[in-house]
């Protein structure tokens, strides 16, 4: 098992695959305050049923990244005033019981495919965290950023399933034949990509999201600021059309004036 496994493993621990968050919030590599030493996962409980936390997970996959951090015990010493329990995380055999320091427990991943729940080999000691506003700050950040990255996943996830069903919808319409007004409106795709000057396949828009690839919802309102910016270029052409007149009949009473002062002359 590796680092990347261990870590998909624990979120599963806390998190049933498919269902909500459960009152839990999940923090990877997370610096302590006043240090660059950083938690490989941090756990933050919302639930009083479950009982308010910060836990901090150090995740070890080998014997010898074990024993270095028994050497160099600096990454606990500064997370450990400041978190409610400090866990071990690592698979059997890598920690010997003996060697955990005071208060620290041991968490292992099971060892069946069928199982999520780790087992608790020694129990942490519970505590009373320290809380400082440099804390809060790096915890609502990252919390913050966790939920950006995971909302733009979804987003990608949803624009392949999208692409993959346009895809497969195109493929069947060209084995089974197009009736008329799908024919009709195809064409109508033809002259929108002349007018663009590229096919929708390559055509950017924003961000660079190619439209094919776009949601319904994010299509929608790029064809809303098209039409809205058409719409300005019309208002400012028939401004400068009406302009060009007033300026003609401007030119046209001041040549008349122009003669009948002279007639009066």
């Amino acid at each position: 098992m590796n680092t990347t496994m261990l870590y998909e493993a624990l979120e599963r621990h806390y998190r049933k695959p498919g269902a909500a968050h459960q009152g839990e919030i999940l923090i990877r590599e997370v610096p302590a305050p006043g240090s660059g030493r950083q938690a490989d996962l941090i756990r933050i409980g919302l639930w009083p049923s479950r009982g308010y936390a910060l836990d901090v997970h150090e995740l070890k996959v080998t014997r010898a990244d074990w024993l270095r951090e028994l050497a160099d015990p600096g990454k606990a010493d500064a997370w450990w005033p400041h978190c409610s329990r400090f866990w071990v995380v690592a698979p059997a055999g890598v920690v010997h019981t003996n060697e955990l320091p005071p208060g620290w427990g041991l968490l292992q991943p099971p060892t069946s495919v069928n199982r999520r729940r780790f087992t608790t080999v020694v129990d942490a000691a519970v505590k009373e965290p320290q809380l400082s506003l440099e804390l809060l700050a790096t915890l609502a950040r990252r919390t913050d950023n966790t939920r950006l990255a995971e909302m733009d996943l979804l987003r990608e996830q949803h624009r392949d399933a999208l692409y993959k069903a346009r895809t497969e919808a195109r493929q069947h319409a060209a084995q089974t034949g197009l009736g008329e007004y799908v024919r009709r409106r195809l064409n109508l795709l033809d002259e929108l990509e002349k007018l663009l000057g590229a096919t929708l396949d390559d055509f950017g828009w924003g961000d660079g999201t190619r439209l094919d690839r776009m949601t319904p919802y994010e299509l929608a309102s790029a064809l809303a600021d098209c039409r809205d910016h058409i719409r300005l270029q019309q208002r400012q052409a028939r401004v400068e059309e009406l302009m060009g007149r007033l300026s003609y009949a401007a030119q046209n009473v001041m040549t008349e004036m122009r003669k009948v002062g002279n007639g009066n002359g």
